[in-house]
């Protein structure tokens, strides 16, 4: 029994970028090794202090240097988590530059995609193999990746210094958002890319619409899903619960907010908060248990952004070239 060979369109476009797919795969070697060293590093650090029978928090005696290398390995753990997840944060951007240039753009500027289209490949086969090789990649690699940087940030220095779900870098390394967010960013590449037909510039213009397109959705996302407001007065909330507006509510049940006293009162917001008729402390948040919405109807917003650009891609190299 054989394995199918690649053929066509496909075989080519992964000879042409095979340099940049090793430079790939030589990336995610090392994300996934920065990740095992994070959780590694922690367990060490941990194992180093319980022998020594110290706590964590300890300023006494002999206790005093362990607990100070137990914090530095912590903090240096999670800054290898920290560093990582900036890398899934920019992954959309990078794979949409990488397919509207040297991809796309690239050919159809110099009119090598001549030659394939006189081997009885259409202009839509050709885009197709274009965009299936790198989409095809990033399905097979990533989910890996996600579920060992779930298991790095979870179980290593998140005990002892979190990095919540909600924060902007954590939240699109984990779920299924990194894995829409690639795919949008090679979407959005491709269409750029047939548009603007030069290397050069449609990577620029990639990394711009794509970055803009991650900037938007970082504010917006708050707001995806409604917010549970809480009411009363010294609220206690789980460290891993993202708050957004909090202030106090009048009797009337209008909003007087921490944010705006804060501004014109730093020492005393609080009395700035009752002076200005507030009564009850209000909190708006997300708990934890709102997480698999979030990611769910961003990833649908994503997912219709990218059959819209894959649509115009081919719409537009259709009317270029019936």
């Amino acid at each position: 029994m054989t394995v199918p060979a690649l053929r066509g369109p496909y075989w080519v476009t992964i000879r042409q970028h095979r340099l940049s797919l090793w430079i790939g795969l030589a990336l995610l070697i090392a994300a996934v090794a920065t990740l095992l060293a994070s959780r590694w590093w922690s367990d060490s650090v941990t194992e180093a202090l319980r022998a020594t029978g110290c706590a964590s928090g300890s300023v006494e005696g002999n206790c005093f240097q362990p607990a100070r290398d137990y914090a530095d390995g912590q903090w240096f753990s999670r800054h290898l988590v920290e560093y990582s997840a900036l890398g899934m944060l920019l992954l959309p951007v990078l794979l949409g530059t990488f397919v509207a240039g040297p991809v796309v753009a690239r050919e159809l500027e110099t009119g090598t995609y001549r030659l394939a289209w006189t081997q009885s490949v259409s202009p839509a086969r050709w885009l197709a193999a274009k965009l299936a090789v790198p989409a095809a990649l990033t399905l097979v690699a990533l989910p890996p990746l996600i579920l060992v940087f779930h298991w790095s940030w979870s179980s290593g220095p998140a005990g002892t210094y979190p990095t919540y779900w909600y924060a902007p870098t954590m939240f699109v390394s984990l779920g299924v958002v990194p894995v829409v967010h690639a795919l949008t960013g090679l979407a959005l590449g491709a269409a750029v890319g047939v548009l603007v037909r030069r290397t050069v510039p449609a990577m620029g213009v990639t990394l711009l619409l794509t970055g803009a397109v991650l900037f938007l959705l970082d504010r917006v996302r708050s707001g995806l899903w409604p917010v549970r407001t809480l009411t009363g007065s010294g609220l206690d909330l789980p460290g891993d619960t993202w708050r957004l507006e909090s202030g106090m509510l009048t009797p009337a049940g209008e909003r007087v907010l921490y944010e705006d006293c804060f501004a014109v009162r730093p020492q005393n917001a609080r009395q700035c908060l009752t002076d200005r008729g507030g009564v009850v402390e209000f909190i708006d948040t997300h708990p934890v248990s709102h997480h698999w919405p979030l990611q769910l109807i961003e990833s649908g917003i994503l997912l219709a952004l990218a059959a819209l650009a894959l649509y115009a891609a081919f719409r537009v190299l259709r009317a270029r070239h019936p």
